[in-house]
């Protein structure tokens, strides 16, 4: 969602994080590979993917990035799918 993407890139970026934003996983993809990141931050509902699922491919290049999953999703499946990412 873009009006929430924008509200938390503010409150970081308020933080004196510097933030990178992507809509898609193509562009996240192309970050990851040319930028260090301290974090990613992504929802569960990406455009042309699953949020959940392409985390592997970000596990298998970044072992050691923290994730932090955002859902709208209120519910117990979608925890648990995040937690055994």
């Amino acid at each position: 969602d873009p009006s929430i993407a924008l509200v938390i890139t503010a409150a970081l970026e308020a933080e004196e994080f510097s933030v990178a934003h992507c809509e898609t996983l193509a562009e996240r993809d192309r970050m990851l590979a040319s930028q260090e990141f301290v974090a990613l931050v992504t929802d569960v509902m990406l455009p042309d993917v699953d949020g959940i699922e392409s985390l592997g491919r970000v596990r298998e290049h970044h072992p050691a990035l923290p994730i932090i999953i955002l859902s709208a999703q209120n519910t117990l499946d979608t925890a648990v799918r995040a937690s055994d990412t």
